[in-house]
């Protein structure tokens, strides 16, 4: 089997993400988008890993939400991440192409962008490592609704499966599940998208080194480590 030689920046991240494993703010980035009247538009994200086997990075997200009509359509599909690292002083600029997978888009992409992975099994792999509590939002009310103190909706119910007929009482039982966030098992939502953030250039910038150090890698260039003053 031939070993896969990753470039120079995402072996740079992939030790930032070791040496910063016990942060929990170190699996969170910023992530830039244009709405549709030209505004700037950003939000802060989880980051879920990379797709097996390619420099592309996932997050997950609801397909009511705003960011989904941002990225979608021709020449919209942009974006820009800011990852700083606050342990080791380390701030990452990726910038480049997105694309949503759901069972509920119908999304064109090249064949290579998935890597080794179908559709399905990337969909199945991510909803699954999420906790009940992470996926019960795809099954309440839509983003930006009017809050509900008690938000078991007839989609949540059907997230159930078989369970979906409850009485009364087992409704109770499923709010207390929540409240005492005991596992449950929720059929994927139809709400449910997996976010690939395929990065074409990349900004390093390490604040800790004495004197700084700043380089630039471009997918154009083969991803060749350039050196610039911070």
């Amino acid at each position: 089997m031939t070993e896969i030689v990753y470039p120079v920046w995402r072996q740079r991240l992939a030790r930032s993400l070791h040496v910063n494993r016990s942060q929990v703010p170190a699996k969170h980035y910023q992530v830039a988008s244009v709405s549709s009247s030209g505004r700037p538009k950003n939000r802060t994200m989880v980051f879920r890993g990379f797709l097996s086997n390619t420099q592309s990075l996932l997050s997950v997200t609801d397909l009511r939400s705003d960011k989904i009509e941002e990225w979608q359509g021709g020449g919209k599909s942009h974006f820009e991440i800011c990852w700083y690292f606050s342990g080791s002083r380390e701030q990452y600029r990726l910038a480049g192409e997105v694309v949503l997978i759901s069972n509920c888009l119908d999304t064109h992409y090249k064949d290579p962008v998935l890597g080794k992975q179908t559709k399905e099994s990337l969909l199945k792999q991510q909803w699954s490592n999420l906790s009940t509590n992470a996926q019960q939002p795809f099954y309440s009310s839509s983003p930006k609704a009017p809050f509900d103190e008690n938000p078991v909706s007839p989609n949540l119910l059907a997230g159930l499966g078989s369970q979906a007929n409850v009485s009364n009482n087992e409704l109770d039982s499923i709010k207390s599940a929540q409240n005492n966030n005991v596992q449950s098992q929720f059929e994927m939502s139809d709400n449910f998208c997996v976010i690939i953030f395929i990065p074409y250039n990349v900004d390093y910038l390490d604040l800790k080194s004495k004197p700084q150090q700043r380089c630039l890698y471009d997918i154009q260039d083969d991803w060749k480590e350039i050196f610039v003053n911070p």
